[in-house]
């Protein structure tokens, strides 16, 4: 089981819990999810369909900053 995988029917408190840097792909998206009370129980998927944002760029997005090293910035 590949437990670095990020899909759909992660919570956004898991994403952030295992990948803190995603809170970059979250801010840049005007999601108001870090820091939410709801983050627990809200999936990626719910987060795409709340905010109007394609699914597949979300997840292309965290994977990018997941897969950063700590030294690297990808700002753009």
């Amino acid at each position: 089981m590949d437990e670095t995988r990020i899909d759909l029917q992660l919570t956004v408190d898991k994403v952030l819990q295992k990948w803190p840097q995603a809170y970059s792909v979250l801010m840049k998206n005007k999601t108001k999810c870090v820091g939410c009370f709801m983050q627990t129980f809200c999936t990626l998927k719910d987060v795409a369909e709340t905010y109007q944002l394609s699914v597949e760029r979300l997840i292309e997005e965290l994977k990018n900053v997941s897969n950063e090293e700590p030294n690297q910035r990808s700002i753009r």
